[in-house]
């Protein structure tokens, strides 16, 4: 999910490997499910991402920067510095970390939309080099190569930063895609959201196609109102 949707020239993105479960997961010693928390409860997560959709479905929470490698965030949640965290279920999930926490629930990709690329590897080599081409692409999985292009495509078309709040996922089930997408302030408010069911056969350009249809709405302007009040709260404690 850190590569950038620009390849410098002399450099591609040849192979994806098989994308693991890309969802994310509640953590809470306390609390089964986002559903079960409490009125001001306090929930973990620097990912702007996470706390657009997190105060969308849940404006009454309170939700707290979590920082921190995953066993310094895990200690935190266990001190009670948070009544909840939310991260990747995949990071947690290889270092078998779930079963040292009370309540562990992952969460539908209806409800919280991944970022660009989750659980995904990708391979960039240097262009015209064949031998290195082929050793990535016996890596390469078909299908994930297509969801995160579709990703990756739709990212580099809305013009997407790190400062704005963009969830966006693909899936592929039966050759079917189902492609995700969400925009909006990091408070919950001014959600854009779409989603396009398509045949594997013509999704090509989708998110191409997705981000033109959001543009169209206004997302734009949205994206550029939701970077400069992204951080307004933080930013002289962060500069």
């Amino acid at each position: 999910k850190d590569v950038p949707t620009y390849i410098p020239e002399g450099l591609e993105l040849a192979a994806v490997t098989k994308r693991q479960d890309q969802s994310d997961v509640f953590l809470s010693h306390k609390y089964s499910s986002i559903e079960e928390l409490p009125e001001g409860a306090v929930v973990g997560t620097t990912s702007l991402r996470r706390r657009m959709q997190l105060l969308k479905l849940r404006p009454d929470l309170v939700v707290k920067d979590l920082r921190g490698n995953v066993n310094t965030r895990l200690r935190k949640l266990k001190e009670g510095q948070y009544d909840a965290i939310i991260l990747a279920f995949i990071g947690l999930h290889r270092l078998d970390l779930l079963k040292d926490i009370p309540f562990s629930k992952k969460l539908s990709l209806d409800l919280m939309i991944p970022p660009m690329g989750q659980a995904a590897l990708g391979i960039e080599i240097v262009c015209g080099d064949e031998k290195v081409r082929e050793i990535a692409m016996s890596l390469n999985d078909k299908e994930t190569f297509t969801c995160t292009k579709i990703e990756r495509d739709f990212i580099s078309k809305i013009g997407a930063g790190c400062s704005a709040p963009v969830a966006c996922n693909a899936v592929i089930n039966d050759n079917i895609v189902t492609f995700r997408a969400m925009i909006g302030f990091a408070d919950g408010t001014n959600i854009m959201q779409e989603k396009i069911v398509r045949d594997i056969k013509e999704s090509d350009d989708l998110g191409f196609e997705l981000a033109e249809i959001m543009i169209k709405n206004g997302a734009l302007n949205l994206l550029k109102g939701a970077e400069s009040s992204a951080f307004k709260d933080e930013m002289p404690q962060r500069l």
